[in-house]
């Protein structure tokens, strides 16, 4: 349990960070990009005090305010705290307490909770984090006996190829849609950015696993977008053509198979034995 608790509090800190980054790195409305600072507050601008520097503090001791102007603080920095905290201490068993698996898997789950957050907030997929991202996880990928390098690279061909191909038929789709309604769209169903993704997720979990993959995300996504559009229809906020942020979906794909790559082999074999 010491170690549980330990991991969850570096996990805290680097929520903290990967707050900083979200905060940061995509550019504001102006197209200014920021580099990564300590905590402040998004309202006085005041850095906030060492021992409030985790908005989970702020929350629990000042009723989620600021200690210098009493403004509310955000609550996305709460949960992304707690979502790494929560995700290195659950690694850790996951990794059976082998402290390369361990590793290897929090640096993929940190980085792809970042890109998560910067895609659903601003329908972005920086290159300033993939590149860095696809370095990183595919050294991983090369050095991990289960994959090595072959399967690691194939997989980032692989994926960067797959969606790459769906991009174009989107591009196609878009078109031909446009020029029946006399104007362009304003929202694309996939964009570069996807594309760029999708040859981390091959990284990330191999040729052997890279299909599999985008089935999930392709299927999530489905779901996700016909519940939304439903939701909206009964709101009477339809819009057709709506599109949603992709990313989460391709990286939920990614994370099922490099977790549980074997729990999700078994269910296929059962389920062909049906």
């Amino acid at each position: 349990m010491l170690t549980l608790a330990v991991l969850f509090l570096i996990g805290l800190g680097l929520g903290i960070v990967i707050n900083s980054l979200a905060d940061n790195l995509p550019p504001d409305t102006l197209g200014v990009r920021h580099a990564p600072t300590l905590p402040r507050c998004r309202y006085c601008g005041a850095a906030h005090q060492p021992f409030y520097w985790p908005a989970l503090m702020g929350f629990i001791f000042r009723n989620g305010q600021c200690e210098h102007c009493a403004a509310p603080r955000r609550v996305r920095h709460v949960v992304v705290e707690l979502v790494t905290g929560l995700s290195l201490a659950y690694l850790w068993n996951w990794a059976g307490q082998d402290l390369g698996k361990f590793l290897a898997a929090a640096v993929v789950i940190l980085i792809f909770i970042l890109i998560t957050l910067i895609d659903l907030e601003h329908r972005l997929v920086l290159h300033e984090v993939i590149w860095p991202a696809a370095v990183v996880i595919g050294l991983i990928g090369c050095l991990q006996p289960e994959r090595g390098p072959v399967k690691t690279l194939l997989g980032g061909v692989a994926g960067y190829g797959l969606l790459f191909g769906m991009f174009l038929l989107g591009q196609l789709f878009s078109a031909v849609v446009a020029r029946q309604r006399g104007q362009p769209l304003d929202e694309i169903a996939l964009g570069g950015g996807d594309v760029n993704l999708a040859l981390v997720i091959g990284l990330t979990v191999g040729w052997s696993a890279i299909l599999f993959a985008l089935v999930i995300a392709i299927f999530s996504a489905g779901v996700f977008s016909a519940l939304y559009l439903f939701v909206q229809w009964l709101r009477r906020q339809y819009r057709p053509f709506t599109a949603i942020p992709y990313g989460p979906f391709l990286i939920l794909g990614a994370l099922v198979l490099y977790l549980y790559n074997q729990e999700f082999a078994e269910f296929l074999k059962w389920y062909m034995n049906l």
